[in-house]
């Protein structure tokens, strides 16, 4: 589907790429990764053909749909969350617009609707209007926004509405929908809950196109992909299997690699002492000459450049009291001065002891971020109580890390500055260390904290968490933003670490050897679990299976939109009346299967018909199409009503 041959890119004096090979099938799921600055992002935007390179080529299948999910934020217009998924990529619109003016110019047109170019032009609109699937389309939607963490009610809200998370949501939704060839997905997993992550690994386990994704989550590429392309030495190294095959892969070609190099060097050491002994003996001259080329010749090998480890230690702090926080009755509500007030969580009971790793989960809503900015106590995003009490215990020293704790940075700052104020005591080398593990290498340092991206500010705000002496850490979703090496010295640092512990986060390698307790937010009760974060992991899963086999019936008897934002209210019915409606759903639906049967046979007649020669037989179709379409969308609608009064 898509060939990377001898493919060769720069930037400046710069070399990303250098006789780059690679091959991308129909079904492949390769995983791509790479050091930070390796040029993953480069490699994507040259398959999308919005980069240019100086060598070789990329050859593409030309038919080839391709879907893209950036890290980037998309621009976004004034739409609803399901007007903007449901443009897919902007063709639909189009498609639309053109059905409409073509089918009033056959309805209106001088020529009674018998035009030849007018007939054919709208043979192929309508061609087009069937591959989008545009009959499926809103339940096709309805089913993608859920599993990505929107509600029903959520369709209709202004994208104005939305935080930057919830829109990177409408994004991925978006390209999921949109059913592409390929499926690009940089980081799909970034501002995902639990839930929406199971969902997401769920549906592109069924995937049936090709997926090229770069991700930080160990587990979900582990499970999703059999091919993996390293950006290693300017080149592409494939290796087949998921990520941990490729780990012990890569091991193994190492140490060949290793042992050729090491044979290649004794032997060119060899000929150069040959040539140094002899090089000036007329009796050796000609040996000498012959290994001076046969030296010459070699090409050396080259060893992939060692990337150092920094090990990184949380900096002492006098230990906290045995109880670290107590809460009693403890409730949270938002809105009350509204008069339209909402509960978070009340009636928690709960003693927090000191050394605990305790990690906090919940369905998307629930209120996982709520609960850690209670606990943040003094701290800028606390959230106060609205009944009940919290008390912190004898010396606690709360740190609190979110996205949003970039706000606290100093914009006429450099990142350098900001470390080295946050840890004076430190030598430079060592904050410089620390910047390095949080992807903020050489010059990159002085960059000023006002021109970096979001991303960028949170991660140092993380750098400044990890060296201010706290003995009790509350973190969220501390690994977005993260590449694998920089996720790797966190989660040592918290291996490591002394004090007391409260996380929320998605990823779950990262929460796995951490957490040692969990708390449930469900039902506006916060719950301490009687299970370890894998038992509580391989429920989830099997409830996301199940929920895909609920909503996983043919789509031609889902419900539309219609139905689902105007849920009828029914009294009690009686048994006969029940079964008359039941009766009366099973025709509906052996109707709606015909009609769409014959809605396709006319849709394929029409695209391939002989316009120019029957142009009265392909008007009957037109006509009979459309009337079809508005018989089926009122059987739609009455199989809607039935599916609400059977419940």
């Amino acid at each position: 589907m898509i060939q990377l041959r001898d493919l060769s890119k720069q930037y400046g004096s710069k070399i990303l790429f250098e006789g780059a090979f690679a091959s991308l099938g129909e079904k492949s799921r390769i995983a791509l990764i790479g050091a930070n600055g390796a040029g993953k992002s480069t490699l994507i935007r040259m398959i999308l053909g919005e980069d240019t390179f100086e060598h070789g080529a990329i050859v593409r299948d030309p038919f080839i749909k391709i879907g893209h999910l950036a890290q980037e934020l998309p621009k976004f217009e004034n739409r609803t969350i399901l007007e903007e998924v449901m443009r897919l990529d902007g063709r639909r619109e189009e498609i639309l617009a053109q059905k409409a003016d073509l089918e009033n110019k056959m309805q209106h047109g001088a020529d009674g609707g018998n035009d030849p170019a007018t007939l054919a032009a709208y043979a192929r609109v309508l061609e087009e209007f069937d591959a989008l699937d545009e009959y499926r389309l809103p339940s096709r939607a309805a089913r993608i926004l859920e599993g990505v963490g929107f509600s029903e009610r959520d369709f209709h809200r202004n994208l104005s509405e939305l935080s930057g998370g919830w829109l990177m949501r409408v994004a991925l939704a978006r390209v999921l929908l949109l059913q592409p060839d390929l499926l690009i997905l940089d980081e799909p997993t970034n501002h995902l809950d639990l839930e929406s992550l199971l969902w997401l690994e769920e549906f592109l386990k069924n995937y049936p196109g090709a997926i090229l994704m770069v991700s930080h989550d160990r587990l979900f590429l582990n499970r999703l992909v059999d091919e993996v392309w390293e950006i290693d030495q300017r080149k592409i190294q494939a290796y087949a299997g998921n990520l941990d095959a490729f780990i012990l892969q890569k091991e193994e070609r190492l140490k060949v690699l290793e042992a050729q190099f090491e044979g290649q060097q004794q032997k060119a050491a060899e000929l150069r002492a040959f040539i140094e002994r002899f090089g000036a003996k007329a009796s050796k001259a000609r040996q000498a000459q012959s290994r001076a080329k046969q030296l010459e010749k070699m090409e050396f090998i080259e060893l992939p450049e060692s990337r150092s480890k920094v090990r990184f230690r949380f900096p002492p702090c006098p230990p906290s009291g045995k109880e670290v926080a107590t809460l009693k009755a403890a409730g949270v509500r938002f809105g009350e001065d509204s008069g339209h007030s909402k509960t978070i969580f009340s009636g928690f009971d709960w003693i927090l002891q000191r050394g605990s790793r305790v990690a906090i989960v919940g369905v998307n809503g629930a209120g996982k971020t709520t609960l850690l900015k209670t606990l943040a106590r003094g701290l800028s995003g606390e959230v106060r109580l609205s009944e009940g009490t919290l008390k912190l215990g004898h010396q606690v020293k709360v740190g609190y890390y979110s996205q949003l704790q970039a706000e606290t940075l100093r914009l006429d700052h450099t990142i350098l500055q900001e470390l080295e104020d946050t840890a004076p005591h430190l030598e430079i080398a060592e904050v410089r260390g620390i910047a390095g593990a949080f992807l903020f290498t050489g010059d990159d340092v002085n960059k000023k904290i006002g021109v970096l991206s979001g991303g960028e500010k949170a991660r140092v705000a993380l750098a400044k968490l990890l060296l201010t002496p706290n003995n009790f850490l509350l973190l969220d979703e501390p690994t977005n933003h993260l590449d694998s090496d920089s996720r790797e010295v966190l989660l040592q640092a918290l291996m490591d670490y002394q004090g007391t512990l409260c996380l929320v986060s998605h990823d779950r390698d990262f929460v796995a050897p951490l957490a040692d307790q969990l708390l449930e937010i469900r039902d506006q009760k916060v719950t301490p679990l009687v299970c370890t974060y894998e038992e509580y992991l391989a429920k989830k899963v099997e409830e996301t299976r199940e929920k895909l086999k609920r909503s996983a019936k043919p789509d031609a008897l889902k419900p539309t939109l219609g139905a689902v934002t105007h849920r009828l209210e029914t009294p009690k019915v009686s048994n006969n009346q029940r079964k008359a409606w039941e009766t009366e759903l099973k025709k509906v639906e052996n109707e709606i299967t015909q009609l769409e049967k014959r809605i396709l046979e006319l849709n394929e007649a029409i695209a391939t018909g002989d316009h120019a020669s029957a142009p009265e037989r392909l008007r009957e179709w037109i006509e009979e199409q459309s009337r079809a379409q508005v018989l089926l969308d009122q059987k739609l609608a009455r199989w809607e009503d039935l599916g609400v009064l059977l419940g």
